[in-house]
């Protein structure tokens, strides 16, 4: 099972449903993916930021994760989905 951070960007211009777009990765991702606010001192498989825009670029560096996906459009969401579904079939293989 992988680890993950979400973030959401302050939503000044939202250009899509960012909360619809989360569930939508829940739904797709589970059992496979758990998903929970970014605390301190927690390492992370990956970080999902997820922007209303294309404004947005913080990184949030403070948060420690091996990779990082940044949702900036209703269409990035098959791609992000096809990268995850790669690592997530990466650590079931290690982890065999």
């Amino acid at each position: 099972m992988l680890r993950a951070a979400i973030k959401f960007c302050g939503g000044c211009n939202p250009r899509y449903d960012r909360g619809a777009r989360y569930a939508d990765f829940q739904q797709r991702l589970a059992p496979s993916v758990t998903f929970e606010l970014p605390r301190e001192g927690v390492h992370y498989d990956f970080l999902l930021i997820i922007t209303g825009c294309h404004a947005c670029h913080y990184e949030y560096e403070e948060i420690e994760a091996e990779r990082r996906f940044y949702c900036t459009a209703y269409e990035d969401f098959e791609p992000i989905i096809r990268e995850i579904e790669q690592l997530i079939h990466l650590r079931e293989e290690t982890d065999k």
